[in-house]
């Protein structure tokens, strides 16, 4: 694939293993069900911002010696496919981005797959802000206090080390850093990630993509039957 210089879309995912994905969702909902969850949503993602034509797409996944299942799973994508390396989050997410940027990438913006709701128009935003010149990073925060996207034009590591992951201050004291170190940075619209039952909004989901909502929502009353059934109350024929 031919790489597209300016732009670099990292997106961080897991090979979907029970118990290994989603595990907060998993206790509202079941640890199989999360997993499922999390392959349908991990898999619209990669599908989704891949094969793009005004970026190249770094898939990133873990564990490392998943990389045949990986391939299997996703390897039909338009994507570059590389191993996160060992280390916390932080340490994984800033040898991502020294990696594209060794590559002779200017923009690098990284995601996750935990929001579904992101679409092409707020990538491109997010590179657009970056190439204009006037700002050298991009956040999009998550309503639970965190970021659904991380814009860079320079590695920047102290966005990275020591944070306290998985809390509500990661956006607001990523912000602060960023200031910190000089990095003008701008914000873009809020949009919210999948970490329980509650965050799960099949009729939003439905407004981005109809198939995806459709899936999801097969998932959540599978499971619903199966708890309705180990509490000892019929399900509706």
């Amino acid at each position: 694939m031919s790489l597209k210089k300016d732009n670099a879309l990292i997106v961080f995912l897991k090979y979907p293993e029970t118990k290994k994905v989603k595990t907060r969702l998993g206790k509202d909902i079941g640890e199989r069900r999360a997993m499922e969850l999390y392959r349908e949503v991990a898999g619209f993602v990669a599908d989704s911002f891949s094969g793009q034509e005004n970026w190249t797409t770094f898939l990133f996944y873990t564990p490392k010696e998943r990389r045949k299942e990986v391939l299997e799973w996703l390897g039909d994508k338009e994507a570059l496919f590389f191993a996160q390396e060992t280390g916390s989050l932080g340490q994984r997410m800033s040898r991502a981005f020294e990696k594209c940027f060794s590559l002779g990438f200017r923009n690098v913006v990284i995601i996750g797959t935990d929001c579904v709701m992101i679409t092409e128009e707020d990538l491109e935003t997010a590179f657009s802000l970056l190439s204009g010149g006037q700002f050298e990073a991009v956040l999009g925060p998550a309503t639970d206090g965190g970021y659904y996207l991380l814009g860079l034009r320079r590695k920047t590591d102290a966005v990275f080390q020591d944070m306290q992951w998985s809390t509500p201050r990661v956006f607001k004291e990523t912000e602060r850093r960023m200031g910190e170190s000089g990095l003008r940075h701008a914000v873009m619209r809020e949009l919210a990630d999948i970490d329980e039952e509650k965050d799960i909004s099949i009729k939003d989901i439905m407004t981005r993509d109809t198939e995806l909502a459709r899936r999801l929502e097969q998932i959540l009353l599978k499971d619903q039957e199966i708890r309705t059934e180990n509490n000892g109350e019929r399900s509706p024929a």
